[in-house]
């Protein structure tokens, strides 16, 4: 029975009780464990403490049968003449076993009472298990909102970047699609004959027209127009070649009576065709009036309507190069985004995962 002394149920008990600590409350888990551990403890004890029980009633029994044995052995003896030795010997033993139990009854009650204690501090831990429980329950309520909160946001986010994106692919296919095929607009301008007061006859109003319809592709003139034209940066017409080619290809001109006589250029872009036409005008109305005085009736000339272009391109590639070129960059868009996306939650993923550091 001293081998109990270092009962490996106690010592399993013994570092159980050293290795809990009240003030890890958040290890709700190894608290559990441990108190499975110590009710497993407690059960193993008390079967224990039953079988000691009934083995030491059985002794005491058996020491007192022992004892008046012994006695009435002792009383023969003394009769006969002494007590032999052994029977000294086994006296010792039998004191010696009463010792040994009455130290093994001492330390089940202080056993007993560290397990009550242990109990109390179960309960407390239960206890504590369960408010932990309820703010947890309330901490995860709180987390949903904020999640639900947060993929909501993300969403309308991912929505917002989306659209302007798009957006801003639509604007600049638009403007690609305007320098690599800018639509082809007609232009139309009008000068008108200019008394400077009078009332022009209608023999100077004819002369008026027929001069203005002669220098419309006069040299002079345009050399007049290319100089101005290279001065304004359209410098695909600064030489008189250039513009000489572009009249004869993109101009003509009606006259709804004389002394009025409308002009009309069709180019690529509605910006830079403006641009030439206002400075084609000028430049017939300074080079008339430079004249006028060299001509039959001396009538001036003055613009009368600028340059105006018309409402509907004549031809209009635009949209199908902005289609294909937005298409392509919404395409591209497409691909990097996921690619990202992907690369994103990859990263994420490992950092969760501990793999990577934050």
């Amino acid at each position: 029975m001293a081998d109990t002394d270092h009962n490996p149920i106690f010592e399993d008990r013994s570092s159980q009780d050293e290795q809990i600590d009240m003030s890890d409350i958040g290890g709700i888990a190894d608290i559990e464990a441990r108190c499975r551990a110590l009710l497993r403890a407690e059960r193993v004890i008390a079967e224990r403490e039953q079988e000691f029980n009934e083995m030491s009633s059985k002794m005491a029994h058996d020491l007192r049968e022992a004892a008046e044995a012994i006695k009435a052995r002792e009383s023969e003896l003394a009769e006969a003449g002494g007590v032999p030795e052994y029977l000294v010997n086994r006296r010792d033993r039998l004191h010696r076993l009463r010792r040994a139990v009455r130290d093994r009854f001492a330390r089940l009650e202080r056993t007993e009472a560290v397990l009550e204690e242990r109990a109390r501090e179960a309960d407390q831990v239960l206890a504590n298990r369960r408010e932990l429980s309820k703010q947890a329950a309330a901490l995860a309520k709180r987390e949903e909102r904020v999640r639900a909160l947060l993929s909501r946001n993300k969403a309308i986010t991912t929505m917002f970047y989306t659209v302007a994106s798009l957006g801003i692919i639509a604007v600049l296919s638009w403007a690609l699609a305007d320098q690599v095929a800018p639509a082809r607009y007609a232009v139309t301008a009008e000068i008108r004959a200019d008394g400077r007061g009078r009332t022009l006859s209608a023999d100077e109003l004819a002369e008026w027209q027929r001069y203005h319809e002669s220098i419309l592709t006069d040299p002079s003139l345009m050399e007049i127009a290319s100089e101005r034209l290279g001065k304004r940066g359209i410098l695909e017409l600064s030489k008189p070649g250039d513009v000489s080619a572009k009249v004869k290809a993109d101009l003509s001109s009606e006259s709804p009576e004389d002394g009025r006589l409308v002009i009309e250029l069709r180019g690529d872009g509605a910006g830079i065709t403006k641009r030439t036409l206002d400075t084609y005008v000028v430049s017939i109305v300074s080079l008339a009036n430079g004249t006028k005085d060299q001509r039959v009736g001396g009538a001036g000339t003055k613009v009368a309507v600028d340059a105006v272009v018309s409402e509907d391109p004549l031809v209009d590639e635009r949209p199908v190069y902005a289609a294909a070129i937005g298409g392509g960059g919404a395409l591209v868009f497409g691909l990097g985004g996921f690619g990202l996306y992907r690369r994103l939650r990859a990263q994420h993923a490992a950092y969760e995962q501990g793999l990577i550091g934050g």
